[in-house]
């Protein structure tokens, strides 16, 4: 076992083999002890464990990589953190890392293959900017190529919300305005993804500077280099790295149609086809593929540089997991949503209609579900996390040129203690509600908003709603409110709870802390509160001795989801639900 490696394993994972290690942590191949498809398991260092900074941005890695759910992006499963250890728990992606291809290779990649792996890769970070998240370190070493030629986005290490940012990067494939450390924007991404691009139609870098300081003039001031590149791409490569992030494209999106309309006009309409046929026979020359073979730089300090720190592992075979998440809720659920224009959030969570109004991306950072294992005694605190939004905002809203980054959203932060009870034990749950609901707001063809303020009312405005959960009334309680349990794992590892499933005892409950203020700059309901329910826990007539996860609403999955009245589908809304639940452990008497 390497210096990085754990001496403290996740409890509830065997082990298969370990896949890379470095300074900050390591990564293993690992299956829960019950079944299902393998993981890949992140652990921070146990040197870097008592490190502030570096536990904070292992955290913040989560926090952010749960917010992004597509099929480019390797998946987060759930964070844990104990006083013995920290971990990520992804998606295992049977592929290989673009830099072990490229570096395998004595030619370049042909266009079609070169245009296809951008393609992907720039799919990936769509998802990742439409919630409000930029990359900031898109590297061949982060984009794992799978044996079908498709690709996955990996490593959210450095990554900020839009509009953060430093001098963190990899010099090699940073923009010029990461260089100078002002905000990143998704065009910050894009310069990167075009660098790489470049490398794979040419085999070279762009730049080549042998210092840091002949890497960031070059990046700065050097004219963009084409003397290698296919003339047909010309036009593709200088509108990515452009010196200016507003010369490059507006979003992700808008730069896949700006290059699948290039390769249909010079490679013909089958160039996808071709291009997928003829990475998938690159890759099949490289060796075995490896899940997550790469740890990457995920613990850096302001001014930093990201660099691999990961030994690529061989001979290992993946399973592409479906997502296996003892005690977790799933994260791609499409679920009925909704939201108020009127006064912003209106209801109460588990009241009358759950909870409605939803945080913006950007104001304030989600947090990530964790898991703080307690004692083998009575105590301990378990938390977790729930994240609801929408990847087509527009349909609820009825603003067919609204951003899928301007979504409403909502945010539940929810702490139980003691994590582990006995009957007759007072049970305390803790939910810190944060959201923010779009209001009277009218989006032009070019996605730029104008709002109509907060008095403005329908025509002129449509009103929304949704709300997550079912109230008391609807479980058959006489109570204002509940705290629903669920066995764990739950009998399906990939099914959501189900309202008959669970056990729901009513609570005592108090809300403190509740404001929503109108932000006219975001043009939305501000909206935040505190609540608290508490219950003593019954005998083993209704909870036996066990695990349960522990839920202030059922169904775990937003509701109601309405416009001017008329019920909206979740899918035309793009609604989804995600984040992990708490569990505590029923003792015996």
């Amino acid at each position: 076992m390497t210096d990085a490696s754990p001496g403290w394993e996740v409890p509830g994972y065997v082990r298969i083999k370990e896949l890379g290690s470095g300074a900050q942590g390591a990564v293993v191949l690992a299956r829960h002890q019950t079944g299902g498809p393998a993981v890949a398991i992140k652990y921070l260092a146990p040197g870097m464990l008592g490190r502030t900074v570096a536990r904070d941005t292992f955290r913040s890695e989560a926090e952010l990589l749960r917010r992004v759910v597509d099929p480019h992006v390797a998946r987060l499963f759930y964070y844990v953190e104990s006083p013995r250890g920290a971990v990520i728990v992804l998606e295992a992606v049977p592929g290989r890392s673009l830099r072990h291809v490229l570096d395998a290779q004595d030619e370049p990649l042909a266009p079609e293959a070169a245009l296809t792996l951008m393609k992907g890769s720039l799919l990936g970070l769509a998802a990742a900017h439409a919630v409000g998240v930029v990359h900031r370190d898109y590297k061949p070493a982060n984009v794992l190529v799978q044996d079908n030629g498709q690709s996955k986005l990996i490593d959210f290490g450095i990554a900020v919300l839009t509009g953060q940012g430093d001098r963190a990067g990899t010099p090699a494939y940073m923009a010029p305005e990461q260089w100078e450390g002002q905000p990143a924007t998704p065009a910050t991404d894009l310069y990167a993804a075009t660098c790489v691009f470049v490398e794979c139609v040419t085999g070279k870098k762009p730049f080549q500077g042998t210092t840091v300081e002949a890497l960031r003039a070059q990046h700065a001031t050097a004219p963009v280099p084409l003397d290698q590149v296919p003339e047909a791409l010309h036009s593709l490569v200088e509108h990515g790295l452009a010196k200016s992030p507003a010369e490059r494209a507006w979003n992700a999106h808008e730069f896949v149609s700006e290059l699948e309309a290039l390769a249909a006009r010079e490679y013909g309409p089958d160039w996808e086809r071709r291009g997928i046929v003829a990475l998938g026979a690159v890759v099949a020359t490289v060796g075995a593929a490896v899940p997550l073979a790469i740890l990457g730089g995920a613990l850096v300090t302001h001014g930093a540089s990201s660099t691999s720190v990961g030994a690529l592992a061989s001979g290992v075979t993946g399973h592409a997991a479906a997502g296996y998440m003892q005690a977790a809720v799933s994260a791609d659920t499409a679920a009925k949503s909704g939201a108020s224009t009127a006064k912003g959030v209106l209801s109460k969570v588990g009241g009358a209609k759950g909870a409605t109004g939803i945080a913006a991306v950007g104001v304030g950072a989600a947090t990530a579900a964790w898991f703080f294992w307690p004692g083998p005694g009575v105590g301990g605190v378990s938390h977790g996390a729930l994240h609801a939004a929408f990847t087509r905002p527009g349909a609820l809203l009825g603003q067919p040129y609204m951003p899928a980054a301007e979504t409403p959203y909502m945010d539940f932060k929810i702490s139980v203690r003691p994590a582990r009870a006995k009957p007759g034990t007072r049970l305390r749950l803790v939910v810190r509600f944060r959201a923010r609901t779009v209001g009277a707001a009218y989006y032009l063809p070019d996605g730029s908003r104008q709002c109509l303020g907060d008095k403005a009312k329908p025509p002129k405005t449509k009103e929304y709603n949704f709300s997550i959960g079912e109230d008391t009334a609807q479980l058959g309680l006489k109570a204002r409110s509940y705290i629903g349990f669920y066995k764990a794992p739950p009998e399906k590892w990939n099914r959501l709870p189900q309202k008959a499933d669970g056990v729901y005892l009513p609570t005592d409950y108090k809300r403190a802390a509740e404001s929503q203020p109108f932000n006219r700059s975001e043009c939305a309901y501000a909206s935040r509160w505190t609540e608290t329910r508490t219950v003593l826990l019954p005998g083993p007539e209704l909870l036996e001795p066990g695990k349960y996860l522990v839920t202030p609403f059922a169904p775990v999955k937003l509701t109601n989801l309405t416009q001017a009245g008329k019920p909206v589908s979740p899918e035309a809304a793009g609604a989804f639900t995600q984040g992990r639940l708490p569990v505590i452990q029923v003792l015996d008497a």
